[in-house]
């Protein structure tokens, strides 16, 4: 067993079904064997029975045994005795007398003498039967049977006997070929366990099973560490893989039950795994909704030797997807406050340290003046409508952007944004950004680059305008502005207004357009204040 255990698959097989090969052909030989021998026997003892009777009840035998030795119905006996002899293919006919001494045997000299063997008595007696012991030949199958004359006297017995060597030669020409014929099918058995084996392994990809259940061990590991839900479905659309995130995120909305196995539609009515199965064809970042829980999905089909085999869909809840878009957004805008803020100092530097040198102090004073003088106005006009520290950086941030691009941003309206929750700040941080820089992009190719920020804020609602001098937005392109990547400024675009409003929608906030073509549009936001406070959810 230890041999067997440290060899590889390929070995195991091959020794397994030739193992259980064996114990069937072994079988079927020896009870072919065995009924071959038992034939063989039976009709041995039915020869000798049918010779015996026929020698027996033959008038030249009865009266050969009346008559005397070498007389003419004694020589006439021998004739007959001879050739039933030689046509039955039997070893001995043998007549005896009341004595049990012989009266005929193949071998006249020794005829006179007894009969040997010690199984004649019944014989004597009248009776049928046959026997199996040794006389002078060897070892035989021998049959009684008394010999009555005319008047029913018995007069003696006739003994005929079949060599148990000449039956076993004959059983075994029989046999002999059956063990050939066996030895035949073992061998094909054991080529055929071969050829399985390989096929099995390269079915395996040649991995021995330990190697298998490490990767099963992986695979799942995997599947329950990855922050993406994962389903799988075979070709009979039922689902075979579905992991901890899928799960969670099934159950999450509302889907009660077994997954595993059962049809992808019951689980997930929805879904479009069957059609991604049937065509072949993938489906990227698409949103789906699920008993009103929306995710964004990845939809794929497997393929295995260009045969399409089943599907599969990663995918993630929008919640998080909103929430992790939303940081990204935020990041971005600081990032660009911090390279607007270098940039426009960096250039004034460059002023002042050119003034230094050329020894031209009044206008440095005056130009100093100007620079503090205008982030004096700009900080303070922010500060008169804004509290949050993190809105105040992104509205400086972009009039800094203003002065790099030549557009006059102004900043006004009445009430004051007080400190927001964090939450509440990066999602404003997400519409503000998103309008004013759309806003930027608008004046970009106009003579008059005005953009107006106002800021309305009551205990209630706070209402954000942004109007800019651009050219406009037309009514046909109005309907498709928040549709995810629509855009009319290329491809990679059209996502900062879907995220906008995503993020409204998640603050039960609104938005409204304003637009002519050629004169500008204005986009106006309203936004519960409760949402974006400390005491609010965002």
């Amino acid at each position: 067993m230890n041999f067997i255990r440290n060899n590889s698959l390929f070995v195991k097989l091959v020794i397994m079904v030739s193992l259980a090969l064996c114990p069937p052909i072994l079988l079927s030989h020896l009870a072919s064997s065995y009924f071959i021998s038992k034939y063989g026997f039976e009709q041995a003892e039915q020869t000798v029975s049918t010779v015996a009777q026929l020698s027996a009840e033959s008038p030249s035998v009865i009266e050969g045994m009346q008559s005397p030795l070498n007389g003419e119905m004694w020589l006439q006996m021998v004739d007959f005795l001879t050739m039933l002899t030689s046509v039955s293919n039997v070893k001995f006919i043998v007549l005896i007398d009341m004595d049990g001494n012989r009266i005929y045997h193949p071998e006249t000299h020794k005829i006179g003498a007894h009969v040997v063997g010690g199984d004649e008595g019944n014989a004597l007696q009248g009776k049928t039967y046959i026997s199996s012991a040794r006389g002078t030949f060897g070892f035989s199958q021998r049959a009684f049977r008394p010999v009555f004359d005319e008047r029913g006297k018995q007069i003696g017995a006739v003994i005929v006997g079949i060599m148990s060597k000449d039956i076993e030669k004959n059983v075994s020409r029989l046999t002999s070929p059956m063990t050939w014929l066996f030895s035949l099918a073992l061998l094909i058995g054991v080529l055929l366990a071969v050829q399985l084996s390989r096929k099995i392994k390269k079915i395996l990809f040649g991995l021995e099973p330990h190697q298998i259940a490490r990767l099963l061990e992986e695979r799942n590991a995997i599947l329950s560490t990855v922050r993406e839900g994962i389903i799988a479905i075979n070709k009979s659309n039922r689902l075979v893989v579905v992991n901890e995130m899928a799960e969670k995120i099934l159950r999450s909305a509302g889907v009660r039950g077994e997954l595993l196995g059962q049809p992808v539609h019951e689980v997930v009515p929805s879904t479009r795994l069957d059609s991604i199965l049937s065509e072949g064809k993938p489906e990227y970042d698409c949103e789906q909704n699920i008993n009103g829980q929306i995710i964004m999905t990845n939809r794929a089909p497997i393929i295995i030797q260009g045969k399409a085999v089943g599907a599969v869909a990663t995918f993630r809840d929008m919640t998080e997807m909103r929430a992790l878009a939303e940081r990204l957004t935020g990041l971005s805008n600081y990032a660009e406050a911090l390279r607007s803020r270098s940039h426009e100092y960096l250039n004034k530097l460059h002023v002042i340290s050119g003034l230094l040198r050329n020894k031209r102090y009044d206008e440095l004073e005056e130009y100093l003046s100007d620079i503090i003088g205008s982030k004096i106005r700009e900080t303070s006009s922010i500060k008169v409508n804004v509290q949050d520290p993190i809105l105040v950086g992104l509205l400086e941030s972009k009039f800094s952007r203003a002065h790099e691009r030549n557009v006059t941003l102004s900043l006004g309206g009445s009430g004051v944004i007080p400190h927001l929750s964090s939450t509440g700040a990066h999602a404003l941080v997400t519409v503000l950004g998103n309008l004013v820089d759309n806003a930027f992009d608008a004046v970009s190719y106009t003579q008059e680059k005005h953009i107006a920020l106002t800021v309305h804020c009551d205990h209630d609602t706070l209402v954000i305008t942004v109007a800019d001098t651009g050219h406009g937005i037309s009514e046909e392109h109005i309907q498709k502005i928040f549709n995810k990547g629509f855009s009319t400024k290329g491809a990679g675009r059209g996502i900062g207004l879907y995220m906008l409003l995503l993020t409204l929608d998640e603050l039960d906030g609104s938005i409204e357009i304003d637009s002519r073509v050629g004169q500008g549009a204005a986009f106006t936001v309203h936004v519960p204040l409760s949402r974006l406070t400390d005491g609010g959810q965002a």
